[in-house]
Protein backbone atom coordinates (compact mmCIF):
# COMPACT_ATOMS: atom_id res chain seq x y z
CA UNK A 1 0.00 0.00 0.00
CA UNK A 2 2.84 2.35 0.92
CA UNK A 3 4.59 1.57 -2.36
CA UNK A 4 1.44 2.44 -4.31
CA UNK A 5 1.09 5.71 -2.39
CA UNK A 6 4.72 6.67 -3.06
CA UNK A 7 4.35 5.79 -6.74
CA UNK A 8 1.15 7.82 -7.00
CA UNK A 9 2.84 10.83 -5.37
CA UNK A 10 5.80 10.52 -7.73
CA UNK A 11 3.51 10.45 -10.75
CA UNK A 12 1.57 13.46 -9.48
CA UNK A 13 4.79 15.41 -8.86
CA UNK A 14 6.12 14.54 -12.33
CA UNK A 15 2.82 15.57 -13.91
CA UNK A 16 2.78 18.81 -11.94
CA UNK A 17 6.35 19.59 -12.98
CA UNK A 18 5.52 18.97 -16.67
CA UNK A 19 2.48 21.22 -16.44
CA UNK A 20 4.55 23.88 -14.64
CA UNK A 21 7.28 23.75 -17.30
CA UNK A 22 4.70 23.95 -20.08
CA UNK A 23 3.05 26.88 -18.34
CA UNK A 24 6.41 28.62 -17.99
CA UNK A 25 7.13 28.13 -21.68
CA UNK A 26 3.76 29.48 -22.69
CA UNK A 27 3.94 32.46 -20.33
CA UNK A 28 7.41 33.38 -21.61
CA UNK A 29 6.26 33.12 -25.21
CA UNK A 30 8.60 30.19 -25.88
CA UNK A 31 7.17 27.27 -27.84
CA UNK A 32 6.85 24.06 -25.86
CA UNK A 33 9.22 22.32 -28.28
CA UNK A 34 12.23 23.66 -30.19
CA UNK A 35 13.38 21.38 -33.00
CA UNK A 36 16.97 21.91 -34.19
CA UNK A 37 17.75 20.55 -37.67
CA UNK A 38 21.26 19.09 -37.97
CA UNK A 39 22.47 16.48 -40.50
CA UNK A 40 23.57 12.85 -40.43
CA UNK A 41 25.20 11.49 -37.28
CA UNK A 42 28.62 11.21 -38.95
CA UNK A 43 29.29 14.95 -39.32
CA UNK A 44 29.78 17.98 -37.06
CA UNK A 45 26.23 19.35 -37.27
CA UNK A 46 24.73 16.61 -35.10
CA UNK A 47 26.93 16.93 -31.98
CA UNK A 48 26.79 20.73 -32.26
CA UNK A 49 22.99 20.58 -32.49
CA UNK A 50 22.88 18.33 -29.43
CA UNK A 51 24.98 20.87 -27.48
CA UNK A 52 22.67 23.70 -28.56
CA UNK A 53 19.63 21.69 -27.43
CA UNK A 54 21.22 20.83 -24.09
CA UNK A 55 22.03 24.49 -23.41
CA UNK A 56 18.43 25.49 -24.18
CA UNK A 57 17.03 22.73 -21.98
CA UNK A 58 19.32 23.67 -19.09
CA UNK A 59 18.44 27.36 -19.18
CA UNK A 60 14.92 27.75 -20.57
CA UNK A 61 11.49 26.31 -19.87
CA UNK A 62 11.12 24.49 -23.17
CA UNK A 63 12.14 21.15 -24.64
CA UNK A 64 14.76 21.34 -27.39
CA UNK A 65 15.80 18.34 -29.48
CA UNK A 66 18.46 17.86 -32.16
CA UNK A 67 16.97 16.15 -35.21
CA UNK A 68 18.83 14.09 -37.83
CA UNK A 69 18.15 15.57 -41.29
CA UNK A 70 19.50 15.53 -44.83
CA UNK A 71 21.85 18.40 -44.00
CA UNK A 72 22.46 21.96 -45.16
CA UNK A 73 20.12 22.13 -48.17
CA UNK A 74 17.40 20.02 -46.57
CA UNK A 75 17.40 22.24 -43.47
CA UNK A 76 16.36 25.27 -45.53
CA UNK A 77 13.26 23.40 -46.65
CA UNK A 78 12.55 22.22 -43.10
CA UNK A 79 12.62 25.80 -41.80
CA UNK A 80 10.41 26.93 -44.67
CA UNK A 81 7.71 24.31 -44.07
CA UNK A 82 7.83 24.76 -40.29
CA UNK A 83 9.18 21.30 -39.48
CA UNK A 84 12.04 22.76 -37.40
CA UNK A 85 12.45 26.14 -35.70
CA UNK A 86 16.26 26.32 -35.68
CA UNK A 87 18.70 24.63 -38.06
CA UNK A 88 22.32 24.47 -39.12
CA UNK A 89 23.28 25.16 -42.71
CA UNK A 90 25.96 26.68 -44.92
CA UNK A 91 26.16 30.35 -45.81
CA UNK A 92 25.69 29.49 -49.48
CA UNK A 93 22.55 27.44 -48.83
CA UNK A 94 21.10 30.16 -46.60
CA UNK A 95 21.63 32.83 -49.24
CA UNK A 96 20.34 30.69 -52.10
CA UNK A 97 17.36 29.46 -50.12
CA UNK A 98 16.27 32.93 -49.10
CA UNK A 99 16.60 34.22 -52.66
CA UNK A 100 15.23 31.19 -54.52
CA UNK A 101 18.46 30.33 -56.34
CA UNK A 102 19.09 26.77 -57.58
CA UNK A 103 18.68 24.21 -56.03
CA UNK A 104 15.75 26.08 -54.43
CA UNK A 105 12.87 26.58 -56.90
CA UNK A 106 11.20 29.33 -54.85
CA UNK A 107 12.23 31.83 -52.20
CA UNK A 108 12.40 30.45 -48.67
CA UNK A 109 11.16 33.61 -46.98
CA UNK A 110 10.90 32.04 -43.51
CA UNK A 111 14.70 31.72 -43.28
CA UNK A 112 16.43 34.28 -41.06
CA UNK A 113 19.94 34.48 -39.65
CA UNK A 114 20.65 33.51 -36.04
CA UNK A 115 24.46 33.39 -35.87
CA UNK A 116 27.32 32.61 -38.24
CA UNK A 117 30.94 31.45 -38.55
CA UNK A 118 30.11 28.38 -36.51
CA UNK A 119 32.40 25.92 -38.30
CA UNK A 120 34.20 25.39 -41.58
CA UNK A 121 32.58 22.92 -43.97
CA UNK A 122 35.36 21.24 -45.97
CA UNK A 123 34.87 19.30 -49.21
CA UNK A 124 36.66 15.96 -48.90
CA UNK A 125 36.97 13.10 -51.39
CA UNK A 126 38.21 9.88 -49.80
CA UNK A 127 39.08 6.96 -52.05
CA UNK A 128 39.81 3.32 -51.35
CA UNK A 129 43.43 2.30 -51.37
CA UNK A 130 44.03 0.34 -54.56
CA UNK A 131 41.10 1.93 -56.41
CA UNK A 132 43.45 3.59 -58.90
CA UNK A 133 41.85 6.97 -58.23
CA UNK A 134 44.41 9.74 -57.83
CA UNK A 135 42.54 12.73 -59.27
CA UNK A 136 38.97 13.96 -59.46
CA UNK A 137 38.78 12.98 -63.15
CA UNK A 138 39.50 9.37 -62.18
CA UNK A 139 36.07 9.24 -60.52
CA UNK A 140 34.37 8.81 -63.91
CA UNK A 141 32.69 5.40 -64.00
CA UNK A 142 33.48 4.69 -60.33
CA UNK A 143 31.17 3.85 -57.41
CA UNK A 144 30.89 7.10 -55.49
CA UNK A 145 28.74 8.06 -52.49
CA UNK A 146 28.01 11.79 -52.62
CA UNK A 147 26.54 11.95 -49.12
CA UNK A 148 22.85 12.13 -48.21
CA UNK A 149 20.42 13.80 -50.59
CA UNK A 150 19.95 17.45 -49.66
CA UNK A 151 23.47 17.75 -48.30
CA UNK A 152 25.80 20.43 -49.64
CA UNK A 153 28.23 17.69 -50.70
CA UNK A 154 25.93 16.76 -53.58
CA UNK A 155 25.71 20.37 -54.75
CA UNK A 156 29.46 20.86 -54.35
CA UNK A 157 30.16 17.70 -56.34
CA UNK A 158 28.02 19.05 -59.17
CA UNK A 159 30.17 22.20 -59.31
CA UNK A 160 33.49 20.37 -58.89
CA UNK A 161 32.74 17.65 -61.44
CA UNK A 162 31.55 20.16 -64.06
CA UNK A 163 34.66 22.28 -63.51
CA UNK A 164 36.72 19.12 -64.08
CA UNK A 165 34.90 18.36 -67.35
CA UNK A 166 32.29 15.75 -66.43
CA UNK A 167 29.04 15.47 -64.43
CA UNK A 168 27.44 13.48 -61.64
CA UNK A 169 25.75 11.28 -64.24
CA UNK A 170 29.23 10.12 -65.30
CA UNK A 171 29.84 8.40 -61.95
CA UNK A 172 27.94 5.51 -60.37
CA UNK A 173 26.46 7.72 -57.68
CA UNK A 174 24.78 6.67 -54.45
CA UNK A 175 23.52 8.91 -51.65
CA UNK A 176 24.45 7.51 -48.25
CA UNK A 177 25.10 8.94 -44.82
CA UNK A 178 28.77 9.57 -44.12
CA UNK A 179 28.98 6.66 -41.69
CA UNK A 180 27.38 4.26 -44.19
CA UNK A 181 29.53 5.54 -47.05
CA UNK A 182 32.81 5.22 -45.17
CA UNK A 183 31.85 1.73 -43.95
CA UNK A 184 31.11 0.63 -47.52
CA UNK A 185 34.37 2.21 -48.66
CA UNK A 186 36.29 0.25 -46.04
CA UNK A 187 34.50 -2.98 -47.08
CA UNK A 188 35.41 -2.45 -50.74
CA UNK A 189 31.83 -1.83 -51.84
CA UNK A 190 32.54 1.77 -52.90
CA UNK A 191 35.48 3.36 -54.69
CA UNK A 192 35.11 6.87 -53.26
CA UNK A 193 33.14 8.86 -50.70
CA UNK A 194 32.41 12.59 -50.77
CA UNK A 195 32.27 14.15 -47.31
CA UNK A 196 31.27 17.80 -46.82
CA UNK A 197 31.76 18.44 -43.10
CA UNK A 198 33.90 20.22 -40.58
CA UNK A 199 37.32 18.80 -39.81
CA UNK A 200 37.98 16.17 -38.74
CA UNK A 201 35.17 14.00 -40.03
CA UNK A 202 34.60 11.36 -37.31
CA UNK A 203 33.95 8.52 -39.75
CA UNK A 204 37.15 9.17 -41.73
CA UNK A 205 39.15 9.71 -38.54
CA UNK A 206 37.87 6.43 -37.11
CA UNK A 207 38.75 4.59 -40.32
CA UNK A 208 42.28 6.03 -40.25
CA UNK A 209 42.68 5.24 -36.53
CA UNK A 210 41.74 1.58 -37.03
CA UNK A 211 44.27 1.09 -39.81
CA UNK A 212 41.88 1.47 -42.73
CA UNK A 213 43.56 2.27 -46.02
CA UNK A 214 42.09 5.50 -47.32
CA UNK A 215 43.48 8.21 -49.57
CA UNK A 216 42.25 11.81 -49.83
CA UNK A 217 42.65 13.45 -53.21
CA UNK A 218 43.41 17.11 -53.91
CA UNK A 219 41.48 19.20 -56.40
CA UNK A 220 43.36 20.76 -59.31
CA UNK A 221 44.00 24.49 -58.95
CA UNK A 222 42.03 25.29 -62.13
CA UNK A 223 38.99 23.44 -60.75
CA UNK A 224 39.27 25.30 -57.44
CA UNK A 225 39.57 28.64 -59.22
CA UNK A 226 36.55 28.03 -61.45
CA UNK A 227 34.28 26.88 -58.61
CA UNK A 228 35.36 29.75 -56.35
CA UNK A 229 34.84 32.28 -59.16
CA UNK A 230 31.42 30.99 -60.14
CA UNK A 231 30.31 30.43 -56.53
CA UNK A 232 32.08 32.97 -54.29
CA UNK A 233 30.84 31.38 -51.05
CA UNK A 234 33.51 28.73 -51.54
CA UNK A 235 37.25 29.25 -51.15
CA UNK A 236 40.50 27.34 -51.53
CA UNK A 237 41.32 25.39 -48.38
CA UNK A 238 44.24 23.20 -47.31
CA UNK A 239 43.71 20.15 -45.09
CA UNK A 240 46.98 19.56 -43.20
CA UNK A 241 48.44 16.12 -43.76
CA UNK A 242 48.37 15.50 -40.00
CA UNK A 243 44.55 15.61 -39.99
CA UNK A 244 44.14 12.08 -41.38
CA UNK A 245 47.71 10.87 -41.57
CA UNK A 246 47.99 11.71 -45.28
CA UNK A 247 51.31 11.70 -47.13
CA UNK A 248 50.86 15.36 -48.08
CA UNK A 249 48.54 18.31 -47.49
CA UNK A 250 45.22 18.09 -49.34
CA UNK A 251 44.08 21.09 -51.39
CA UNK A 252 40.32 21.47 -51.69
CA UNK A 253 37.39 23.89 -51.11
CA UNK A 254 35.48 25.00 -48.05
CA UNK A 255 32.48 26.99 -46.92
CA UNK A 256 31.35 28.32 -43.53
CA UNK A 257 28.39 27.14 -41.50
CA UNK A 258 25.73 29.07 -39.63
CA UNK A 259 22.54 28.75 -37.59
CA UNK A 260 19.24 29.87 -39.08
CA UNK A 261 15.88 30.36 -37.44
CA UNK A 262 12.23 30.54 -38.43
CA UNK A 263 11.47 34.17 -39.26
CA UNK A 264 7.92 33.68 -37.97
CA UNK A 265 9.14 33.29 -34.38
CA UNK A 266 8.75 36.46 -32.33
CA UNK A 267 11.63 38.81 -31.57
CA UNK A 268 11.45 37.95 -27.86
CA UNK A 269 11.59 34.19 -28.49
CA UNK A 270 14.59 34.36 -30.83
CA UNK A 271 16.37 36.82 -28.53
CA UNK A 272 15.86 34.40 -25.62
CA UNK A 273 17.08 31.39 -27.62
CA UNK A 274 20.10 33.27 -29.01
CA UNK A 275 21.03 34.56 -25.57
CA UNK A 276 20.81 31.10 -24.02
CA UNK A 277 23.04 29.58 -26.70
CA UNK A 278 25.64 32.33 -27.02
CA UNK A 279 25.86 33.15 -23.32
CA UNK A 280 26.93 29.50 -23.05
CA UNK A 281 29.17 29.53 -26.11
CA UNK A 282 31.77 27.27 -24.47
CA UNK A 283 29.34 24.35 -24.56
CA UNK A 284 28.99 24.79 -28.33
CA UNK A 285 32.77 25.19 -28.79
CA UNK A 286 33.39 21.99 -26.83
CA UNK A 287 30.82 19.94 -28.76
CA UNK A 288 33.11 19.30 -31.74
CA UNK A 289 36.73 20.20 -32.61
CA UNK A 290 35.53 22.08 -35.70
CA UNK A 291 33.66 24.57 -33.51
CA UNK A 292 36.62 25.31 -31.23
CA UNK A 293 37.24 28.73 -32.86
CA UNK A 294 33.59 29.82 -32.72
CA UNK A 295 33.46 33.28 -31.14
CA UNK A 296 30.91 35.98 -30.36
CA UNK A 297 32.44 38.72 -32.50
CA UNK A 298 32.37 36.73 -35.75
CA UNK A 299 29.00 35.13 -34.93
CA UNK A 300 27.15 38.25 -36.06
CA UNK A 301 28.51 37.97 -39.61
CA UNK A 302 25.98 36.25 -41.86
CA UNK A 303 25.09 36.68 -45.57
CA UNK A 304 21.34 37.03 -44.93
CA UNK A 305 19.38 39.38 -42.63
CA UNK A 306 19.58 38.52 -38.96
CA UNK A 307 16.31 37.83 -37.20
CA UNK A 308 15.36 40.92 -35.12
CA UNK A 309 15.73 38.82 -31.95
CA UNK A 310 19.29 37.80 -32.84
CA UNK A 311 20.08 41.36 -33.89
CA UNK A 312 18.88 42.63 -30.51
CA UNK A 313 21.23 40.21 -28.74
CA UNK A 314 24.28 41.29 -30.75
CA UNK A 315 23.43 44.95 -30.23
CA UNK A 316 23.10 44.33 -26.51
CA UNK A 317 26.60 42.84 -26.57
CA UNK A 318 27.97 45.88 -28.43
CA UNK A 319 28.86 43.84 -31.53
CA UNK A 320 26.43 45.51 -33.95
Amino acid sequence: MKKCTVLLLALLLASSFSLFAAGQAESSGLPRFVEIGTAGTGGAYYPIGIAMAEVVNANLATQATAQVTGGAVDNIRLIQDGSVKVALTTTSSAYKGLNGINPFPTKSDRVAGMFGNLTQGVYQIAVREGSGIRSVKDLVGKRVSLGPQGNLGVEMSDYVFKAAGFSISDVRATFLSYDEGVTMLADGNLDAVVVQTALPNPALRQLEATGGKVYLISLPEDVIEKVATDHPYFARFVIPKSMYGSAADIVTLNSTNMAIVDKNLSEDVVYTLTKAMLDNIEAIRNSHPAASAFNLKDASQVPIPLHPGAKRYFREKGIL
